[in-house]
């Protein structure tokens, strides 16, 4: 077996050309499809953690039947009480309400849905008071002060320090109706937000509709360890008498979405794994032509056709190591580097949405050792599933024969 290993290895030397540049070819295709892989989970990730912390969180309460057909007077009891227990569960909480009314700036109006938070708690629960475009989120000392969604500002024509008109019907019936400033502007932040987001402070909120308690809503963050199913069990106990749902049912659109783009990076890696086997093939099918008359003399010599297989296969797992060693170094390093800077894509905006998700325009990798070691263990196994006919071909030389072949 020793004297095989040799033969193996040396024969990679025997044709420089051929040998470097199917490795080379079988290095760039496992760099690359470390690269692409990383980025693409790195894209799933993004997707999840911006979804889930930027405006749906993990987990949300509503009193019961409010997300079926939502209504003013359909509230949470004493939210205050209930996030405070949250929080003592290790977990991060923010009430919220909602109302519809109609925004007005000048000559142009339009539907807004109204959305009182509140600003520090808001901002502990979910990412979006750090998703300005411009001007400054909301503030307690700033009762007065409103942030809107990017469509929303750009129909109305409003900008920074521009006073909104807006105008609703109040819980007991009455006109509600204010003058607001413009103190911010988001970036996209999905859809329904962008379209008609109108957020003001929980306290001016409960002035305007004349709603002095209660929430229409409490989104709860979780730590990124936290198990989704324990952690809904343990707030819904905490709730009992309100209906409390994961992300996973309350977007099963975005998880099955999540779902399927884990699935549609296979076709890809398919294809590339593909013309690498046809290059494997190629190359050693070459090797074995070339060295008919030398397997037709080993096998005079009484070297068995297993063997000769055997040979054949060496050599093929040899290139396929180095091609692994020069690919990972080439591509683990991109995906580092990836994973720090990222792809900055400012340049066609400064947000983007997939499926309704917004996303940052700065694509980093996400590294794991599946990103480097599944595409390496592939190529391998690849690269000895197209040697091995070339192989069979070898090991069935008649040896009379493969001497006289010209």
């Amino acid at each position: 077996m020793g004297m095989t290993l040799r033969m193996a290895f040396r024969n990679i030397f025997r044709a420089k050309r051929r040998s470097l540049i199917t490795i080379l070819a079988m290095a760039f295709a496992l760099g690359m499809m470390i690269i692409y892989v990383a980025l693409y989970q790195g894209l799933l990730r993004d997707m999840q953690k911006s979804a889930l912390t930027l405006v749906l969180g993990y987990v949300q309460i509503h009193a019961p039947e409010y997300r079926e057909t939502p209504s003013l007077y359909k509230r949470i009891a004493d939210p205050d009480k209930l996030v405070a227990r949250i929080d003592s569960e290790g977990y991060t909480a923010a009430p919220r309400l909602f109302a519809n009314g109609l925004a007005a700036f000048g000559n142009s109006s339009a539907g807004a849905q109204l959305r009182g938070v509140d600003p520090v708690l808001e901002a502990k629960a979910t990412r979006l008071p750090h998703h300005i475009r411009l001007g400054n989120w909301l503030s307690a000392d700033d009762p007065k002060g409103v942030v809107l969604g990017s469509k929303l500002a750009l129909n109305l024509g409003a900008k920074i320090g521009d006073e909104i008109v807006i105008v609703s019907q109040a819980a007991d019936g009455s006109l509600a109706n204010d003058l607001y400033k413009v103190r911010g502007v988001l970036k996209s932040a999905g859809e329904e937000i962008d379209r008609a987001g109108f957020f003001l402070t929980l306290q001016a909120f409960r002035e305007l509709m004349v709603l002095p308690e209660g929430a229409h809503e409490i989104v709860v963050s979780l730590p990124e360890e936290a198990d989704l199913d324990a952690a809904t069990a343990r707030i819904a106990a905490l709730a009992p008498q309100d209906e409390v749902l994961n992300w996973r049912k309350l977007n099963p659109a975005l998880a099955e979405m999540i779902e399927l783009s884990e699935a549609s990076m296979i076709p890809l890696i398919v294809i590339v794994y593909i013309a690498i086997g046809i290059v494997v093939l190629n190359a050693m099918l070459m090797a074995v032509f070339e060295r008919i008359r030398e397997y037709g003399v080993m096998k005079a010599l009484g070297i068995g056709p297993w063997r000769v297989f055997i040979l054949v296969v060496l050599e093929t797992l040899f290139m396929a190591v180095g091609a692994s060693i020069v690919g990972v170094a080439f591509g683990a390093p991109v995906m580092a580097l990836l994973s720090r800077y990222g792809l900055d894509l400012t340049a066609f905006g400064d947000s983007a949405a997939i499926g309704g998700v917004a996303l940052e325009m700065v694509w980093r990798t996400a590294p794991s050792f599946e990103a480097v070691f599944t595409p390496m263990i592939l190529l391998t196994l690849l690269a000895l599933l197209a040697a091995v006919y070339p192989a069979w071909k070898a090991a069935r030389l008649n040896p009379i024969d493969a001497i006289h072949h010209q």
